[in-house]
């Protein structure tokens, strides 16, 4: 084990109020693209694309809902629940729409982009959540209807007990994230965060780790490219977030007594 895990495993040992700060590679893991690599979802779903082959979108769309479905958990998921479990991680806060750290077990997720297997309503604004293979079902009934309707893609979810209209509770653009003042207070009151598969380019999310940083947070940063937060990562480990968050769990537990 190189000394770069074996420090990043002695920060995670000491660490009383460890932060997971997660956003699409974690999930690109479980094959769910990302937005901003080739072939992912900005590609398919680009204004010039579309415009270009509008017949492809309903395609695009049901492909998108096979992977949806298809996607499971990953090391880097289950090695954050492992963290969970020893009284370290406190919180998880994920740019992520997928629910997979639920799925995952994590009991304390903060979605800053929402979730796309919840439904809001549009009337009173109560939220109620769907199971994975409910809210695939309705979309993919939807986008197999012989004219495809925006609107009623859109409002695939069932009625609200009010009797109002309901929308997936993800966050369009233009709108504002959700639970910010949550992802705050985790970010200034943790003495760790964990940065999982971001970019560091998606405001105001990106902004949490400088949070942490001015509070003495130690930062801790696994990607597989570029270090997104060089000018506050304490140690960045060059790796898959499953490959990196699996070997230093194995190491946190080799150094126990």
């Amino acid at each position: 084990m190189s000394e770069t895990y074996e420090k990043a495993a002695a920060l995670i040992a000491g660490s009383k109020r460890a932060v997971g700060f997660t956003g699409a590679g974690i999930s690109a893991e479980s094959g769910i693209p990302t937005f901003r690599d080739p072939g992912g979802v900005w590609d398919k779903f680009s204004v010039s694309n579309l415009i270009m082959r509008p017949h492809k979108i309903r395609q695009n769309l049901l492909e998108a809902v096979d992977t949806l479905e298809a996607a499971e958990v990953n090391p880097a998921h289950i090695a954050l629940k492992d963290l969970e479990d020893m009284g370290i991680l406190k919180v998880v806060i994920t740019q992520n729409i997928d629910d997979l750290h639920n799925m995952a077990g994590n009991t304390n997720v903060i979605e800053v982009h929402g979730n796309l297997y919840r439904s809001r309503c549009k009337s009173c604004g109560r939220k109620e959540k769907l199971t994975r293979d409910q809210a695939l079902a309705r979309i993919r009934a939807r986008l197999k209807e012989r004219f495809l309707n925006p609107i009623r893609l859109i409002r695939a979810y069932p009625r609200c007990r009010c009797g109002g209209k309901t929308r997936p509770d993800v966050v369009n653009f233009g709108e504002a994230v959700q639970g910010l003042p949550e992802a705050y207070q985790a970010s200034v009151s943790c003495d760790l965060m964990i940065i999982l598969g971001t970019s560091g380019k998606v405001y105001p999310c990106a902004k949490l780790p400088y949070e942490a940083k001015k509070r003495n947070a130690k930062i801790i940063e696994i990607n597989p490219t570029e270090n997104a937060f060089s000018d506050i990562t304490d140690v960045f480990i060059r790796a898959k977030a499953g490959e990196g968050m699996t070997m230093l769990v194995e190491e946190m537990r080799r150094g126990s007594p």
